[in-house]
């Protein structure tokens, strides 16, 4: 027996019991008989352990229910209640013997061959022999109800818990349905809610609430009520638990009924989180766009002190103390030059050594490197050898001076590179120069010429330089330009990248919610059934290690998707190296599995009414 002792009830200030007694017997049929909103659901949650916030005692077996814990409430409702309800609260996408084996998968001590068994057993004693595989939306309301009731009876409950049974059946229908919840009261305790007299006429006791007590308007006759024998079987202890293998078969099936929103889901943060890496591929690919560029353009490495103001023995000296500095070495003019490309040539009286600056750039080409035999020729002096200036590089040209000895000495120099000098000019890679001046006969140094090793230092090594008051010429101005110029667009990437994957994110999450959301009735079915958190939990991590799995795959897919494009498009491929798919691929677990977790903690703190509500 159930008994209710002196239990009040309340929402907000109203009072829907007071003091209310009453004794749910034993192989009987209760109907609790009234119109909508006078308490019947109240006390189908108050019985079901749903709802503890009430003053009194509601004794099972000399236990009362309000002072059960959570978990202890799920096993009493796993072992001892079968639900009935109005709308069946079946699981969409699952089939009927599906359905009716979730009310028993918690039961370890069956195997799983023992539980189909079991449901198909009652799916055929009651008429639906024919429709167990059939999916649960196919079927008729009536033939729903009924795998309803199979479920309730799987785990031999001895208390079955009918709101509103036939509320949404038929006559027809809801007249076999109430027959067989009438047999089921031959061993049981059935408490049906219901609003509908015809109903009512089944019971052997109707229940009313009038003046916030309850009222016996039908009571059972005393030589029909047998022995309270089944009373000893309630509250059977066995732990309700849902083994690993059972719990990735129900994760695989959800996934696969809700297959299409998880796609989206998952496509949508590994789209971000793609995009996200990406950009910091070809943030890679900037940086090693500027180291070509540095590569390609040592001569941004060197630098000038020309004769002028300054004392170049001295400065030779100071510079040549620097750690910064390397490949220090004078200048001298040289005269007599002479530069020949096939039938053309060019004569200069005297060339002076190129000074450093801003203002020196190349229109073409390259600077030569130290150890290369290059010479860059100035605009004017290239436009004498050919009128298409741009012809000329990577072509040879004789370049002939006079040696020590007085004779013509005459080497062969690739063309590097046109600069934009409009005067008779031209500059030699250093080891050339060098070797030039070794073997003439050279006077009074014009100048100095020296290397700063690292690139990013230029400006700081200019300006130090000047500090000391020497006058040194470096292409400072514009290595600051550039690095700025780098800096900016590798901001900007960083920026664009930490959006686009926020954005995802914040989509992805809407997304995984959304889901959620669907699956409220489920979560409350769950629970309603004896699913402890525990329990619902295993399905849940399952379900979010399928979906980050699934999100890390598409990740990886959209990263070969997106390198092939921005090949196509800009025609080199983005930078993604192993650490950049090492972060893709944690960078998509942890945003699916934290989403769902924030977002499954949500489900599984709500209370089960509401959550059977469908309600957030």
């Amino acid at each position: 027996m159930i008994n209710l002792n002196n239990v009040t009830k309340k929402y907000g200030e109203n009072n829907i019991y007071t003091n209310a007694n009453y004794t749910f017997k034993s192989n009987t049929l209760t109907c609790f008989l009234g119109p909508s909103g006078s308490g019947k659901t109240t006390l189908l949650n108050l019985l079901a352990g749903f709802d503890r916030d009430y003053s009194g005692k509601i004794d099972v077996q000399f236990n009362n229910l309000k002072d059960l814990s959570l978990d202890e409430l799920c096993t009493y409702r796993f072992n001892n209640i079968g639900f009935i309800f109005q709308h069946y609260n079946l699981l969409r996408g699952y089939s009927a013997i599906e359905n009716v084996i979730m009310g028993i998968h918690l039961n370890s001590s069956l195997s799983n061959d023992k539980k189909h068994k079991k449901a198909l057993d009652l799916l055929t004693n009651l008429g639906l022999g024919n429709k167990v595989n059939d999916p649960i939306d196919n079927l008729s309301g009536g033939q729903k109800q009924r795998v309803a009731i199979a479920r309730a009876l799987i785990n031999d409950p001895k208390v079955i818990l009918a709101d509103e049974p036939t509320g949404a059946l038929d006559e027809e229908s809801a007249k076999s349905i109430m027959e067989i919840v009438k047999k089921l009261s031959k061993d049981k305790i059935v408490v049906v809610i219901t609003h509908d007299d015809v109903v009512a006429d089944y019971a052997d006791e109707i229940i009313s609430l009038e003046d916030n007590l309850i009222k016996v308007l039908k009571k059972k006759k005393e030589n029909i009520e047998t022995n309270n024998s089944t009373t000893s079987s309630i509250l059977k202890n066995i732990e309700p638990k849902l083994s690993s293998k059972n719990a990735w078969k129900l994760c695989i099936k959800n996934f696969k009924i809700h297959f299409f929103k998880f796609f989206i889901a998952a496509f949508l943060i590994a789209f971000g989180s793609t995009a996200f890496v990406c950009s910091l591929g070809s943030k890679g690919i900037i940086n090693s766009a500027i180291n070509d560029f540095k590569d390609k353009n040592s001569f941004y490495n060197k630098a000038s002190v020309a004769k002028g103001n300054n004392d170049l023995d001295s400065v030779f000296k100071e510079l040549n103390g620097i750690d910064s500095i390397d490949d220090l070495y004078y200048q001298y003019d040289l005269s007599n030059i002479s530069i020949n490309y096939g039938q053309n040539k060019k004569k200069i009286d005297l060339k002076s050594p190129t000074i450093v600056n801003s203002e020196l750039s190349m229109i073409y080409g390259y600077m030569p490197k130290d150890n290369e035999n290059g010479i860059v020729l100035s605009n004017s002096v290239a436009a004498k050898l050919n009128p298409k200036v741009n012809e000329l590089v990577g072509k040879y040209i004789d370049f002939e001076y006079v040696n020590k000895d007085g004779e013509t000495e005459i080497i062969k120099l690739k063309v590097t590179g046109i600069s934009n000098d409009n005067y008779d000019n031209f500059t030699l890679s250093s080891g050339i120069e060098k070797k030039i001046y070794k073997n003439t006969n050279t006077k009074e140094a014009s100048a100095l010429s020296f290397n700063i090793k690292d690139f990013n230092e230029i400006p700081s090594v200019d300006k130090s330089l000047k500090d000391k008051g020497i006058d040194v010429s470096t292409k400072g101005k514009d290595v600051s330009a550039f690095k700025n110029s780098f800096e900016s667009t590798l901001k900007l990437f960083s920026m664009l990248s930490g959006f686009i994957l926020i954005v995802f994110i914040i989509i992805g999450f809407a997304m995984i919610y959304k889901i959620s959301i669907d699956r409220y009735t489920e979560i409350g079915l769950l629970a309603s059934l004896g699913y402890t958190k525990k329990n619902i939990l295993k399905v849940f991590f399952k379900e979010s290690l399928i979906f980050g799995i699934a999100s890390t795959i598409l990740g990886i897919l959209l990263s070969i998707l997106f390198n092939f494009a921005y090949s196509n498009q800009f025609g080199y491929k983005l930078n993604l190296d192993i650490n950049l798919y090492l972060l893709l691929v944690s960078l998509n677990m942890s945003l699916t599995l934290g989403i769902t977790w924030i977002i499954n903690t949500k489900l599984l703190n709500t209370e089960t009414i509401i959550a059977l509500k469908g309600n957030n």
